[in-house]
């Protein structure tokens, strides 16, 4: 309670500091936001949705190097790590999907560029050259590739320019990370502009300690990025935009910290003391990357008299070849993972837009996307367990979707606008968890599993071959019922949304718009590690139906912007993470929470006081609650119960499947506060250096990781997937000449050096976390030309 109190005294100082240095006669004007989320150039007062916008320099002085950074920036999106290395998991305002697993497409839509990043664990890249980050609130459909139950974050690359130009920039942090971003830009003929941009981080320090090896560290860096853009005008009407993309990725993994080891298994691990830096992991499998992305797009625009057809085709491939990550941080092999994996995604988007008409603006489209996901995704227990086992599998999803969308001027005060989307879509998967070649999993399986569990009910059963399938068929009525066979499985969605939201303006300075809109999230398979066909059915197609009213202001003769909105969602079949119960404990899996419950505010300000000085702030509140959902207990290994929920037996053992009632409780990933507050400051120093301070402080709530086991009254054990409160502060200061072409800026992020983790997870004989940074400081220096 100490931290949350000392959190908001500190969000208090910054705040109370703003408003007595504001000298109030003196208004400074805010620069127009521009943004592109209803697909066209609109201030962002006249859009009325939630959303966020920050520029190049915001993004710059905020340290946001990755997607998962934006965390910090914007209240109301968590960005976590189910697991070390795994997915990123991305959640507006609680919508999310807590799936560490290649396979899973998120609640959020990303998309770079005007195309979809279906897969979370393709974002992991870093952010370079970037002119804006939009991010809407709410679902979203009408508008855009793909429907999105949670909204949607759009990353908009610097584009082409006519005259020639060139920058360069160069960072170096306490940790030894050298950071260089550079990009070339200019007319090539008459109608052809390029863009060459490019990013490369390498350090040779990492920041992560052994606790059982002393002098071992982890976190070195190696990563490439590369972005090419070709604008090509063929006429007044006709242009087409060229993209192509590279990122390549070979550091060190993240390893998790054990906060907790199972009775009988070696605890040297275990940090006498939590520090941010304290983690561990298996010597011979040091966790590390090795991927690569390659992506192409292609942007037609045809301006046919009153109409415009657009055209935006994109392929991007995904490869990792044996990636390592550790999950148990311990240093013996308890879930070490590698994964090698092929995803290749192509879109196609065709749209026709109209504003012809003063008080009339509509689009119409089609959208077709197809998917393919190849994986082999290891995992070794040779010493928690003696066992090792692989889980391959092939995913493939076809989707094909049209969408229109309408705005309509009622009068000069009000505006209609209609929404609609019909998707029909198709996944199918195949796969099954192999015995790896050296006869541990299906010994395993021949010997103790079969016998004692299966047998009874399924007699018959063929013994499983070195290297075979050790998935056994436990669905009764389906082929090959009592044997151990691969899997196979497809599912179709066909589903309608639709969108009605009403903006009126009161003054000219002042919007008003309430929405009401649906959404689906289609339903999907189980890319983890499995043991029955009952593990790998699919989960089912999640709804939202969301009511939001709020307002867009400009105070102050224009100085301040000042937003609020308040929301409510009823959230059916929300996809979860929960565990099935087999011989070797808890096995990660997937189910639908029946209902739930959203409601929440959030304020947007930013004020510039005086021509030097502003602040910015944003805070969102949030309730989430279960309203009905029967949940499976937990167990460990053999069955032995963990940290069981109220309800639950203390008996949980294969065959017997228990449950409890988790209604009443939180959405996982669903703080209550989030908040951000921003001070900045500058001045001429002299009549030719200009000097900026600026300092920013984020506040997260306390929340629940995770829903595996959803157990308020265990928040303060070990196992639990409870994350506490946490503040962090973030400072530098920015000398730039008053007519110079560089700038150069000292930056300290978590200046205070506050311990927290924003993930929590385990393995078959531990409890983890995965820890945040610790203080890191360092200087960029920037030239242009």
């Amino acid at each position: 309670m100490s931290n949350v109190r000392e959190s908001k005294t500190e969000l208090s100082k910054a705040i109370l500091t703003a408003l007595l240095l504001a000298p109030g006669a003196s208004l400074a004007q805010l620069e127009e936001v521009v943004v592109t989320a209803q697909k066209r150039e609109q201030s962002s007062n006249d859009v009325g949705i939630t959303l966020n916008a920050f520029t190049t320099d915001q993004l710059l002085s905020f340290g946001i190097n990755r997607p998962d950074d934006l965390e910090t920036l914007v209240p109301g999106l968590t960005v976590t790590n189910q697991q070390p290395a795994g997915a990123p998991v991305y959640t507006i305002r609680g919508v999310g999907f807590n799936d560490f697993t290649t396979s899973a497409a998120s609640t959020v839509g990303i998309y770079n560029d005007t195309t979809n990043i279906p897969y979370p664990i393709m974002t992991r890249g870093v952010l370079f050259d970037i002119a804006r980050v939009e991010v809407l609130k709410g679902p979203q459909g009408d508008l855009y590739g793909r429907n999105t139950t949670a909204g949607t974050i759009n990353f908009i690359s610097n584009r082409p320019t006519e005259e020639f130009e060139g920058g360069l920039r160069m960072g170096y942090d306490n940790f030894q990370a050298l950071d260089i971003e550079g990009f070339v830009s200019g007319a090539m003929s008459d109608n052809v502009r390029g863009r060459l941009a490019i990013k490369s981080v390498n350090s040779s320090e990492g920041w992560q300690e052994s606790v059982s090896r002393p002098g071992d560290e982890l976190g070195e860096r190696d990563e490439l990025g590369l972005r090419g853009i070709l604008d090509v005008d063929f006429s007044d009407t006709l242009s087409l935009s060229l993209t192509a993309r590279y990122f390549r990725d070979q550091s060190d993994n993240l390893a998790a910290t054990a906060t907790a080891v199972a009775p009988g298994f070696d605890a040297t691990s275990l940090p006498q003391r939590f520090t941010a830096e304290a983690a561990d992991w298996t010597a011979d499998h040091r966790p590390v990357n090795d991927n690569t992305t390659l992506g192409f797009s292609a942007n037609l625009t045809w301006d046919i008299g009153d109409l415009t057809l657009t055209s935006i085709t994109s392929y991007d491939d995904f490869e990792r070849d044996a990636a390592r990550f550790d999950t148990a941080g311990v240093n013996y092999e308890d879930a070490d993972i590698t994964n090698s994996t092929d995803i290749s995604v192509f879109s196609q988007e065709l749209r026709l837009e109209s504003s012809a008409r003063e008080n009339l603006y509509w689009s119409t489209g089609l959208y077709y996307n197809d998917d393919d996901i190849e994986e082999n995704y290891q995992m070794e227990f040779r010493d928690s367990f003696g066992l090792t086992g692989e889980s391959r599998y092939n995913q493939t999803t076809e989707s094909l979707a049209v969408f229109g969308h309408l705005e309509y001027d009622l009068n000069e005060r009000s505006r209609l606008t209609l929404g609609a989307r019909y998707t029909d879509e198709d996944r199918e998967w195949s796969g099954c968890t192999f015995d790896t070649g050296d006869g541990l999993l299906a010994g395993f399986y021949n010997f103790f599993v079969y016998p004692v569990f299966l047998e009874p009910i399924f007699p018959g059963a063929d013994p499983i071959p070195n290297g075979g399938c050790t998935v056994f068929n436990d669905l009764v009525g389906t082929p090959n019922v009592g044997q151990f066979t691969p899997f196979t499985d497809a599912i179709n969605v066909s589903q309608l949304m639709g969108k009605v939201s009403f903006d009126y303006r009161p003054t000219e300075d002042i919007l008003l718009f309430g929405t009401v809109s649906t959404a689906f999230k289609s339903g999907g398979f189980n890319g983890a590690i499995a043991l029955s066909h009952t593990m790998l059915q699919p989960y089912q197609k999640e709804e939202l139906t969301a009511f939001e009213v709020g307002v867009k202001s400009t105070l102050l003769d224009g100085s301040m912007q000042l937003n609020a909105s308040a929301f409510l969602y009823d959230y059916e079949d929300k996809q979860e993470l929960t565990t099935f119960i087999a011989p070797v404990g808890g096995v990660v899996g997937f189910d639908n929470v029946p209902e739930s419950t959203v409601t929440g505010l959030e304020v947007e300000m930013s004020w510039q006081i005086t021509e030097g000085l502003r602040w910015d702030l944003g805070l969102a509140l949030l309730d989430t609650e279960i309203d009905e959902w029967q949940a499976r207990c937990p167990a460990g290994l053999l069955g032995a119960p963990v940290d069981l929920p109220d309800g639950c037996p203390m008996e949980s053992v294969f065959g017997n499947v228990l449950f409890f009632d988790a209604s009443g409780d939180s959405l996982n990933n669903a703080p209550e506060v989030q908040a951000t507050s921003t001070l900045s400051y500058s001045w001429s120093a002299s009549p030719a250096l200009d000097v900026t301070v600026a300092a920013d402080i984020s506040y997260k709530d306390d929340n629940i990781g995770s829903l595996a086991a959803p157990d308020p009254a265990a928040r303060n054990l070990q196992f639990s997937g409870f994350i506490p409160d946490y503040t962090l502060l973030n400072a530098r200061v920015m000398f730039r000449p008053s007519n110079g072409p560089w700038d150069l800026m000292l930056w300290t992020r978590n200046l205070t050096d506050e311990y927290y983790w924003h993930s929590t997870s385990g393995s078959n004989s531990t409890a983890t976390r995965i820890n945040g940074m610790p203080r890191t400081y360092g200087l960029t220096l920037s030239y242009g030309f």
